[in-house]
């Protein structure tokens, strides 16, 4: 081995030994919040999908103001999902609360408008990171699990389901891909 070899080998079992350690650290902190969240296990296979259960993740781990932003921007997939599938075509706007209110008004089920908003307050100042924003771990704390925890209801009343004899039953049908009795799911199963 070269002198650059053994240094790039010393370095990684640093960094190793150091990762090792702050996940000690952290393991029990993880472990609380992620029990404190109850999110559904069963989506549609939708391109946010992933993104939501990263949202959860980085919760878990810590990294509020991301999961803040993050909760933030699938809320915003969500509801342009619900107004495209509920056909609003052309009017389908690229502003948030616009398309919150369409829904509202048009009556489109569920009504979730009340926790979007709540996810969507002070999107703009977590959105462009605006010098206002508190930087207190334990306040960033609470609003990203308030977030999560609206987007999670959302989720939850947007994509329910019930169990029938071991096959899923969906509430609104429109939001999910059916096809031949077959929904294309996305499962959440792991922590």
């Amino acid at each position: 081995m070269d002198k650059e070899e053994v240094s790039k080998a010393i370095k990684r079992r640093q960094l190793e030994d150091d990762l090792k350690q702050d996940f000690d650290f952290t393991l029990n902190d993880r472990i609380t919040r992620y029990l404190e969240l109850d999110f559904i296990k069963i989506t549609p296979n939708t391109h946010f999908a992933s993104t939501s259960a990263e949202c959860i993740r980085l919760y878990r781990d810590g990294y509020y103001l991301a999961c803040i932003a993050l909760s933030q921007a699938v809320a915003e997939a969500l509801v342009r999902f619900m107004c495209d599938r509920s056909h609003f075509g052309a009017s389908i706007s690229k502003d948030f609360e616009e398309n919150v209110e369409k829904l509202r008004k048009r009556r489109i089920k569920p009504d979730c408008s009340t926790a979007l908003m709540e996810i969507w307050e002070d999107r703009h100042d977590y959105h462009h990171l605006n010098p206002d924003i508190t930087t207190d771990r334990t306040k960033l704390q609470e609003i990203a699990k308030s977030k999560i925890v609206s987007l999670h209801k959302i989720e939850s009343e947007v994509f329910a389901f019930t169990i029938v004899d071991g096959a899923i039953k969906v509430k609104y049908p429109k939001y999910w891909d059916i096809t031949n009795g077959r929904a294309n799911t996305f499962l959440r199963f792991e922590p």
